[in-house]
């Protein structure tokens, strides 16, 4: 919790900032000499409560609690005064604050009152985030249907206005049509719990805290899409959250999605990125807006958790995996059998994907849709559909909500592995099916070099002529067919990837002549 100190003599400044007020739960202790200084921070952070002396030059005490009533709500003001006029009193009492001390006040009481205050805000934050108030708003009526109105209207549904401004009236949504409005997305990162009930609690505990923090100076609106993320919609309260014109304040919600990404942090232990998709018109802008913000999200990988940006701030998506599609294949690797090297493969995908921080929703998808192509082609060779491998399990590529994490994707893919292994019709220890592996492993590893047939039959220890014919039974396409797949594979893979050179290209797959291998390629 955040505490401010206020007062113009620099020396009892600094002997209140002095206290141990770690002791009693206070993490960071800001100081003003002026209202007018203290009026400034408050842009910059967000402060739980105020300390302040009542006479100071400038803006008094008096005026600093009406600013911070009138524009920070939540913040708790506690004056210091000489003067003990019963007038001070009654103005402090109207303009919400906490405690009105006298001077001199002793350092123990000072945290006393400060302590109790703390407590207070603390129970309040308590029952933002009961969840047994999550509980009745996840099984109230209401808000499931302006939910679902919201969720249509992102997707692109359309209505006449006066039809929706009816709706609204009838689920009592205040905003109001033809107006500018703001769009915040929220993703949970970390410290949610699992699926299930509890999952579900964690989410409406996080709607209601922004629900408190957002109130205060804007119209909301809220939603949870497809992808997970919780969709907000801010149109400004007239005299907050913008201009006297509707026009909101872009530094304003930046203010705010920054306190509420450290309330959630503070309250319920969890980690949230929030994205801003910046202003648009209400109802005819807000599919399109929402449609460039959910683009601009799924390229923020799930490392980079906690954090508050804008829609024109995401980066924008490098490159793919390498690993993915390096030579030799995972469906070639499954198709001969080879399991071992087929899990190798798989764990350099997602080690790759966590060194190179790729963690989005984008590169999951990549995965998966990658993934599926040669599960679905082994069960067909198996005789079975790929539900029939997975027995039931859910397709990762239709439901976005499981590609949000990176363990999860490896997770089915390993078991997607198992599954297929187990469903095989190959004789894994049948000595035919071990030399192509043999075969084919040498000839990967040595595709730089001498990899012709008689250096092979060497390596294996078997007749070339005989072992020209076995290869050609076992695997329906010659040997040599092999190896120049294999090798143009890989120089496509090198060139997508890499700044190397042709002639260098050429001399790494074993090619003397890179215009002849030019030719080929």
């Amino acid at each position: 919790m955040k505490l401010m100190l206020v007062d113009d003599e620099p020396m009892l400044l600094k002997s209140m900032a002095a206290n141990d007020w770690e002791k009693i739960g206070i993490e960071e202790v800001r100081m003003a000499s002026s209202g007018l200084e203290a009026a400034e921070l408050l842009k910059q952070a967000a402060v739980d409560i105020v300390v302040t002396d009542i006479r100071m030059p400038g803006m008094d005490g008096l005026a600093l609690c009406r600013h911070i009533q009138e524009r920070y709500p939540r913040t708790k003001c506690i004056l210091l005064s000489g003067y003990g006029e019963f007038e001070y009193a009654r103005e402090a009492i109207r303009y919400g604050t906490e405690r009105y001390l006298l001077k001199p006040i002793k350092d123990e009481e000072l945290m006393n009152e400060v302590a109790g205050v703390k407590a207070a805000i603390e129970r309040e934050w308590a029952e933002i985030v009961s969840f047994e108030r999550a509980r009745q708003t996840l099984f109230a009526y209401l808000p499931l249907l302006r939910e679902k109105l919201l969720t249509d209207l992102l997707a692109g549904a359309s209505m006449p206005e006066s039809a929706l401004a009816e709706r609204m009236d009838e689920y009592r949504m205040r905003l109001e049509t033809g107006k500018s409005c703001a769009l915040l997305l929220v993703r949970l990162d970390e410290g949610f719990g699992g699926a299930g009930t509890d999952a579900l609690l964690y989410e409406y505990a996080v709607h209601n805290i922004a629900g408190e923090i957002l109130e205060a100076g804007y119209r909301v609106w809220s939603c949870k899409d497809d992808y997970g993320y919780l969709c907000l919609l801010l149109q400004a309260e007239p005299g907050a959250g913008g201009r006297s014109d509707g026009v909101l304040d872009d530094l304003a919600i930046e203010t705010a999605a920054r306190e509420l990404e450290a309330k959630i942090a503070e309250y319920l232990k969890g980690r949230v990125s929030v994205l801003i998709g910046g202003s648009c018109l209400f109802p005819g802008e807000i599919a399109e807006r929402y449609r460039q913000s959910v683009s601009a999200f799924r390229t923020v990988p799930r490392s980079e958790r906690g954090v508050v940006f804008r829609a024109g701030e995401a980066r924008s998506l490098s490159s793919s995996l390498h690993a993915l599609y390096s030579p030799p294949g995972l469906q070639q690797l499954l198709e001969a059998g080879r399991w071992a090297d087929a899990r190798a493969k798989l764990a350099a995908v997602f080690e790759e994907l966590n060194a190179r921080e790729l963690d989005t929703e984008e590169h999951m998808l990549e995965i998966v849709c990658a993934l599926t192509n040669a599960f679905l082609y082994i069960a067909h060779l198996q005789g079975k559909t790929l539900a029939e491998v997975s027995g039931g399990e859910a397709d990762l590529a239709t439901d976005p909500l499981k590609l949000s994490r990176s363990g999860q994707v490896a997770a089915w893919a390993f078991r997607m592995l198992d599954r297929l292994e187990a469903g095989s019709v190959r004789e894994f220890k049948d000595a035919k099916y071990q030399l192509i592996v043999k075969i084919h492993r040498f000839i990967e590893d040595r595709i730089a070099e001498d990899v012709s047939l008689q250096t092979i039959a060497d390596h294996v220890g078997l007749h070339p002529v005989y072992l020209s014919s076995l290869y050609k039974q076992e695997t329906g396409e010659n040997m040599s067919d092999y190896i120049m797949r294999f090798r143009m594979e890989k120089a496509g893979n090198l060139l997508r990837t890499t700044e190397i050179k042709i002639y260098e290209l050429a001399s790494c797959l074993g090619f003397q002549n890179p215009p002849y291998f030019s030719k080929l390629f």
